[in-house]
């Protein structure tokens, strides 16, 4: 027998849209209910089999008990209180075919009222509602189709046919709604009328069982109990849905019809809804078809979602170019998407979303050239448009806000190679490694995943004052000195052998993997001298007293050496001779994050160390932020430090810069999506910390958040551009303080 999955109930912003998925999940119910009325028929059907014919009593009563069973698993599976009701009923059957093999009885007539009305009163309702929403769905089909082919040089036929789609649209809108209610409610009635009926034969039957009285006596008080229970539950969630019900129509609008969201649930697509398509074949017929932008794609399917695989116009959308229609198109909301072999004609179903649809396209090649492009395009480069001119292409802006941070870097010269394979003038850049990379080996970086690594642009990506200041003081030198500590020398003995300007892809992905997935050079040697065993005791007792002992400290210098890896590869001062246990333990991960060490934590986070580990109840954010260390701050949030996490008393690295005062901290967690409401230990929120405190910068930044929180909801929220303003010279100012 299969067990069917619990329904997903009906998503009334995908009902409204009339997208494939609410055909898909109508279909999914339709089919449901078909189940559940073909089973309750079986059921009536088998009463008055028991009924007619005494002599079969036993057997159909045996098939009964089989067929609820089965109505549990496919109709009432995953609902807590109706599922268990019907098993409890079924046992009950099951005990009155071994009890009454002799017994014959006649009293099923309120058994079979109350399915045959629930058929009658709800789904036949249910179909009556279908019937009428596949009238007016295709109404809204002929008004849609309509409108659209209404002639830009006819106003009032336009006008016209505008207001016959809202009009058509609000009723379709209505009898969709409808519809959606009367399945919810046929679903929710589902439950308490087919468990009262099938209650109620029990009860019944239970009269007149003598020679069951003792089995009765026990699963009559189970009766009283749970199961009454149940069927009150069940009843009172029904009601608590019709009343829903009687409010759905209220979100319907003529702005919402005319002005559809294009928001999808699916985190991956940028932009979806209908758009008319004009074929390419010589009658040029205008079909209209549900768009999606998703995976550098532009795909397309016909409303039956489930019947078909959506079709791609468009492979990748970084060769393409979006403009509005020419003049010569007699259509409205009229758009092309320019590709280097034709020209798609497309339109929208007004002009708004003609307008969000070619924003959305825009953004989206404008995102992949800045995220593919190895080059920058010169000023003529050109796309070949629908009549064979060009269209410009405008080139990707290279002299950015993080070009400062390019010169900066470039003045060390280890960093004017490639970190990974020595290629020269490397222009992308891992944020939580500090190294510099060209683009084949950024293009692997970005393959091991940003937990791993994060790319970004040096010359097309903004970066944060305090990033800024982080990878200023990172590089090459300080992430090769990490990840190459133990490499042996002379190079040649490297296995895989190092990545170089000339190297094959595999040569360089093997190398790459090899170096910071499976960091095979950044591991301490475990052999261990009596020094480096002293140095474990000790660094264990410093621990424990929260101090820092100078031998460990001295002893951790000399572990680490001096010595000669490539110059290439930006590192300095290794010396694989050495032979050391792993020093990078918590309590060397906390003294970095408290002077500000970026190699430290870098390398205590490459060795293992839990970064969210606590010490005397904090973490290592806690204590960067409590010390002012910006940098350090950024590294350990770039490495995946959590800003919510609390320290013994309670308080997230939020209060803890609240409550010092400490301005770019308080910007840097904010930024990270700090919770300014959380409380601490003693109730108080950061806000509250910074007024006691009379931090009024902090203040400030809290309150104009507080106050951009509340347009958040906003397509153009008139507060972000004031709270970048106001936070970017608070900041400023902290800056130049410090």
């Amino acid at each position: 027998m299969t067990r069917l999955a619990p329904l997903e109930s009906i998503d009334i912003e995908e009902a409204l849209k009339d997208s494939p998925r609410f055909r898909h999940s109508l279909s999914q119910h339709t089919n449901h209910l078909n189940k559940l009325e073909q089973r309750i028929n079986e059921m009536i059907k088998l009463v008055a089999v028991m009924a007619e014919l005494g002599q079969t009593y036993v057997a159909n009563f045996y098939k009964l008990s089989v067929c609820v069973n089965q109505m549990s698993d496919e109709s009432f599976n995953g609902n807590p209180l109706a599922a268990p009701a019907l098993r409890a009923i079924s046992e009950a059957y099951a005990q009155t075919v071994n009890l009454s093999k002799d017994f014959f009885h006649n009293s099923t007539a309120q058994l079979q009222t109350k399915l045959q009305n629930f058929i009658k009163t709800e789904l036949q309702k249910v179909g009556e509602a279908r019937n009428h929403f596949e009238v007016m769905s295709s109404n809204m089909d002929e008004a849609l189709a309509k409108n659209s082919s209404v002639s830009r040089t006819k106003p009032a036929e336009s006008a016209e046919g505008r207001n016959g789609v809202v009009s058509v649209g609000a009723c379709f809108a209505h009898t969709t709604l409808d519809y959606v209610a009367h399945i919810n409610i046929a679903h929710a009635h589902k439950n308490h009328v087919v468990v009262d009926a099938l209650w109620g034969l029990v009860k019944e039957y239970s009269l007149f069982f003598h020679r069951g009285h003792a089995f009765f006596d026990e699963w009559t008080s189970e009766e009283k109990g749970a199961i009454a229970d149940s069927v009150s539950a069940l009843s009172s969630a029904a009601k608590v849905t019709e009343r829903k019900m009687q409010d759905i129509h209220s979100i319907v609008n003529p702005e919402r019809l005319s002005n559809p969201s294009g928001m999808s649930p699916d985190p991956d697509v940028v932009m979806e809804g209908y758009l008319y398509k004009r074929s390419s074949n010589a009658l040029r017929k205008w079909n209209r078809r549900w768009f999606q932008i998703k995976d550098c794609k532009l795909l397309y399917s016909h409303r039956s979602w489930d019947q078909e695989e959506p079709t791609v116009m468009e492979e990748n959308l970084m060769l393409c170019l979006v403009k509005p229609a020419a003049a010569s198109v007699d259509r409205t909301a009229c758009f092309e998407l320019v590709t280097p072999t034709r020209s798609h004609l497309l339109q929208a179903d007004s002009e708004v979303m003609c307008n969000a649809w070619m924003r959305a396209l825009q953004r989206t090649i404008l995102h992949l050239h800045e995220s593919h492009q190895k080059g920058v395009p010169s000023r003529d480069s050109s796309l070949p448009s629908s009549n064979g001119s060009s269209v410009q292409v405008p080139p990707t802006p290279v002299n950015g806000p993080s070009t400062k941070l390019y010169d900066q870097l470039r003045k060390d010269k280890t960093n004017r190679l490639c970190g990974d394979c020595g290629e020269a003038d490397p222009k992308w850049i891992s944020i939580n490694l500090g190294l510099l990379l060209c683009i084949e080996c950024a293009g692997l970086h970005r393959s091991l995943g940003v937990h791993v690594s994060k790319v970004r642009s040096l010359t097309m990506d903004s970066f944060d004052a305090e990033t800024h200041e982080m990878l200023a003081q990172m590089g090459n030198t300080l992430a090769n000195s990490v990840f190459l500590s133990h490499a042996p020398s002379p190079c040649s003995q490297i296995s895989p052998s190092p990545a170089t300007p000339s190297s094959t892809r595999e040569e360089r992905e093997a190398w790459i993997r090899a170096k910071y997935v499976d960091k095979k050079w950044a591991a301490m040697p475990m052999k261990k001298s009596s020094t480096c065993t002293r140095l474990n005791e000790g660094m264990k007792e410093t621990e424990k007293i929260g101090e820092t002992r100078s031998s460990s400290s001295d002893h951790l210098e000399e572990c680490n050496g001096t010595g000669g890896e490539s110059e290439r590869l930006g590192v300095r001062g290794i010396s694989p001779g050495k032979s050391c246990p792993s020093p990078f333990t918590l309590h060397r991960l906390f003294e970095a994050a408290r002077t500000g060490d970026l190699k430290g934590i870098l390398a205590s986070i490459v060795s293992g160390v839990e970064i969210n580990g606590k010490r005397n109840g904090e973490t290592a954010l806690h204590l960067a932020v409590r010390e002012g260390q910006t940098s350090a701050t950024e590294l350990l949030l770039v490495n995946g430090a959590k800003v919510e996490v609390k320290d013994g008393e309670g308080s997230t690295p939020l209060h803890v810069a609240a409550m010092g005062g400490i301005t770019l901290g308080v910007c840097q967690l904010l930024r990270r999506g700090a919770n300014q409401e959380e409380m601490n230990g003693n109730g108080a929120t950061p806000l509250q910390l910074a007024v006691d405190g009379v931090h009024a910068d902090i203040v400030t930044i809290f309150r104009v958040h507080s106050m951009r929180d509340q347009f958040a909801e906003e397509f153009n929220n008139p507060m972000d551009e004031t709270v970048t303003n106001v936070v970017s010279d608070i900041t400023r100012k902290a800056g130049n303080r410090t």
